[in-house]
Formats: C-alpha cells, structure tokens, sequence
C-alpha cells in the first residue's frame, strides 16, 4: 500500500483525517486524557473539538451565583484546553464548547451531530458492584455511542514503564475489519508499536466426543486446526499495519481461553498502554446471556481502553404501489 511520511507520523494514501471529540470535566482523570491527547501528533485536516458539559438542576435564586461561577470556571477550562491543543497542534482545526444538560445526553448528542470519529474522554474508575449499580458517564457513553469511545485511564502509579503499545484484540469477523480501518486512519507516533491478539475460545471436550477416536485426540486435532487457520488471516493483518508503519511494528499472538480473560491477560503482561477491540454490538437479551467483551474489558483493564463500532446500516426504504 502507498505511503507517505510526515514528521515521524506514517500515513497510508487516500484515508481521511479524523474528527475527535475530547470530552472534558476538571478532573484528574480529564487531564490525563488531555495529556495524552497533546502527544498526539495530528495532520492538516484533523479536527479537534473540546466539550465540557454542566447539569444544572432547576436554578434557584440563591445558587444563581453559584451556577455562574460553575459556568465560567468550564468556560476557562475548556479555553486553557483549546488553546494548549492549537500550540501542540498548530496544522489540526480546534474548537471549545460549554454545554448545560444531562452529561451523557449532551455528549451523545454533539458527537453525533459533529460526526464525531473518535470520543476520548477519562475514566473515574469504578469498578465491582458500584460501576454495576451506580454506572458512570464513561460507562454510558460507551454503551450508546455510535463512533469510537477511547476510556482514558492512569498508568503512572504501574512499575512498568509507559510507551507507545497497542493491543489490538482481532477476530475473523467485519468487526475486526473496520477496527484495521480504524486503526490505519488514526496518526500514530513512530514509537507505536502494535501486537495483535486473537483468542481461539476453549470449549467443553465432551463437545467433541468421539466414539471411535475419543474426545482427546479429536480436541486436539480441533484445537490445531483453529490456530493454524487464525494464524494465516491474522499473519495479514500484521503484514499489512508492517507494510504502511515499517516493518516490524506490529506482531502477533494467538492464545486458547476465554476471549475476556485472555485479552486482559495478555494487556498486563505485555504491557499494554492501549487496548483497541470492535465492539460486536450486542443487545438486550442476548448481551445478558452472551455478555460483552469489550464492555468486560473497557471495565477491568488497567490501560486504557477504545472500543469501535462499525456505522449503522440502514435499511433501504420499501417502495409501496397504491
């Protein structure tokens, strides 16, 4: 594939620039995604929009002070963000904005409306039970929204050094295909590095029983032919990220368990500054019962977590004869 070099950045001819939404509240965790976001190295043509949003309830006379306050300390905020995103980023169009709502509404709502490629926004950390009840605004947006959704989340505190790795979880599915996609139209450093990670699932040998052979041979032999056909599509994959950053970039590894457990795994003991995985979009009755490893991963992953969502498609409309 064509290539073309700027300023240590690589990137592939004829992909489009993205728009990333920064969604932003004063928080530590808010910095740390607004520090990660100022060593992205972002091209003419990128778009950034900074967004801080503020739920009010019913004002009363005696806050109304208090609400103006809350306003113009967002407003500083939002203006100290875009202005050190223009100097860090002097080729990409960056803009600010307050809003007063619901937190998640009005996040949902100006990504969708700007055409939001990419929401990155901080995690306050709930984990066990509270995240179950209580849920979160990382949490919701990540359920419900239709672009990709990067959980930002501190690794200072890890004895592992922080750098530029990104575990990407891969499967044989067009989920994986626009996640690549994703992945090629996102401007990475030259210190990137990316492994990709796909779990063979592991399942029940009295699945497999055989009453000629017996189950043990047959798992085996079951087993083997899954890696062997993973390890062809995935040995593409990593050809083709090798072939637009540099070769030796991206490598591979293919692992047998449960997909949730494994991909965690594997991001511990790499380690892994950024997990990346397509979100299959399950719903309803058959999330319950299936469960959801990107949400399963986005919750309990130490690094920070992106998730991405091939685009809706719609249904041509039935022409109806009278």
């Amino acid at each position: 594939m064509a290539k073309f070099e700027l300023q240590n950045l690589y990137f592939p001819l004829g992909f489009t620039f993205m728009k990333i939404l920064f969604a932003i509240d004063g928080s530590n965790c808010s910095k740390i995604a607004i520090a990660q976001a100022l060593d992205l190295k972002c091209p003419y043509g990128t778009e950034l929009k900074v967004v801080s949003v503020l739920d009010f309830f019913e004002p009363l006379p005696a806050v109304e002070e208090i609400k103006e306050r809350e306003i113009a300390a967002a407003r500083a905020l939002v203006d100290e963000t875009v202005e050190k995103l223009k100097n860090t980023h002097k080729e990409a169009v960056v803009t600010g904005e307050v809003l007063d709502g619901y937190v998640v509404d009005e996040i949902l709502h100006v990504s969708q409306e700007w055409g939001a490629d990419l929401i990155i926004m901080g995690s306050h950390g709930r984990t066990g039970m509270a995240e179950f009840w209580m849920g979160s605004v990382s949490r919701s947006v990540l359920l419900h929204a239709r672009s990709a959704v990067r959980i930002v989340r501190d690794k200072s505190g890890d004895d592992q050094p922080s750098g530029g790795n990104v575990l990407l979880a891969v499967d044989d599915s067009e989920h994986c295909d626009h996640l690549i996609e994703h992945v090629i139209a996102m401007p990475w450093t030259a210190k990137t590095t990316f492994r990709l990670v796909h779990v063979v699932p592991s399942i029940n040998p009295d699945m497999l029983l055989d009453s000629d052979t017996g189950y043990a041979n047959t798992l085996s032999q079951y087993c083997d032919a899954k890696v062997a056909g993973a390890e062809i599509w995935v040995r593409e994959l990593v050809g083709k990220l090798n072939a637009i950053y540099g070769d030796n970039v991206a490598e591979s590894r293919i692992v047998i368990g449960d997909a949730r457990e494994e991909i965690l795994k594997q991001a511990n003991e790499w380690p892994a500054d950024l997990v990346m995985l397509g979100s299959h979009g399950r719903r309803g009755f058959e999330r319950l019962l299936m469960g959801s490893v990107s949400e399963a991963v986005a919750t309990h992953a130490k690094c920070s977590v992106e998730v991405t969502r091939m685009p809706a498609r719609r249904k041509p409309k039935l022409h109806v004869v009278k």
